[in-house]
């Protein structure tokens, strides 16, 4: 069996930088063509992979029809799926290793520039998962979507221009796992913005330019305050901007929210205010049972984990766990169910 990237061995340390980098700044490189900036890829072993059959199978192996692509978040890149095995733990293991050992999926890691707007980077993925998907050696039956933090909502937006475009890929995906994914926005990132706007409107030069500095923050993190946007109606036009709308969700898929709590207690005032330190967590359902309406989750696919800080759901083996057994719980389920 082939390992995926991330549970190959440890991403070096400048990868790290320039993901980093590019989440403060990314948009900043792009704009300038800079040669930092990364350009949104498949990676295995820590390099893009190439999108032709040969270089595939070359990657892996023994492929299936049955796909998992992992989405990283902010400033990270697709490294932050790495841990210890606790089976083996010499060796360092992954979600995606996890699942292509059982129930099969081939593993697929995503890195991108974090610091673009979300929504540019939604258009991205879904480009990527349609070369993708013409590429492939085998005919893809089934696609499941892992996103933490930043992540869920790339691939949210992605869905939505896929399916507005048609894309075939579309169809395939089966369930959407979201790891800590601010759909309401992050606090932080609100806050961040508050800031900004105050000290550039103090009519004081010194504040006036720390306010300035906080604006230099890239689209990407500002991006975060609230639910992701998308464009209402295809690419947004040079004379008039097209409408735009929060990113619906997929309906022909299953969607499930994993979401970490600093302390023991889900319910205390300092998880409920706190989260798992960067993100609130979501909302409970007002939707009925079946999960149809605007807001397709139900209760039985939302998980809280205790004492779990928001990095650690990129690489807990408990989430890992979990997601394992939503996907064997409902094999078989007729889609939308």
């Amino acid at each position: 069996m082939v390992r995926p990237p991330a549970a190959s061995g440890v991403t070096p340390w400048t990868s790290w930088a320039q993901s980093i980098v590019n989440g403060a700044v990314g948009d900043y490189l792009h704009a300038r063509q800079n040669g930092l900036g990364i350009t949104m890829a498949l990676y295995h072993h820590d390099r893009p992979l190439p999108l032709h059959p040969q270089a595939i199978l070359e990657a892996y192996p023994h492929p299936t029809t049955r796909l998992c692509v992992l989405v990283h978040g902010l400033g990270c890149n697709e490294g932050i799926w790495t841990y210890r095995d606790p089976a083996r733990p010499t060796e360092a293991t992954s979600y995606g290793a996890a699942l292509q050992a059982d129930p099969g999926y081939t593993p697929l890691f995503v890195r991108y520039n974090s610091g673009l707007a979300i929504a540019e980077n939604g258009r991205q993925l879904a480009a990527l998962l349609a070369a993708l998907v013409e590429a492939y050696p085998l005919p893809v039956t089934e696609i499941i979507l892992i996103g933490h933090s930043m992540g869920g909502l790339v691939i949210r937006c992605a869905c939505h221009y896929a399916a507005q475009h048609q894309a075939p890929w579309v169809g395939q995906v089966r369930r959407v796992f979201y790891l800590g994914s601010p759909h309401d926005g992050a606090p932080l990132a609100l806050l961040s913005h508050i800031a900004a706007e105050v000290l550039v409107a103090v009519p004081n030069p010194i504040t006036k330019l720390i306010g300035d500095i906080f604006n230099l923050r890239s689209q990407g993190i500002k991006d975060l305050r609230g639910a992701p946007l998308v464009d209402a109606h295809g690419h947004p036009d040079a004379e008039a901007p097209a409408p735009q709308q929060v990113a619906p969700w997929l309906m022909t898929a299953r969607h499930y929210l994993i979401v970490g709590a600093l302390g023991d207690d889900p319910q205390h005032l300092a998880t409920i205010l706190l989260g798992d330190g960067l993100v609130l967590a979501p909302r409970m359902p007002t939707t009925p049972p079946d999960g149809v309406g605007p807001d397709p989750i139900v209760r039985e696919r939302i998980a809280c984990f205790p004492r779990t800080d928001h990095l650690r759901l990129a690489r807990d083996p408990a989430v890992c766990q979990q997601i394992r057994r939503w996907c064997a719980d409902e094999e078989g389920v007729p889609d939308g169910g």
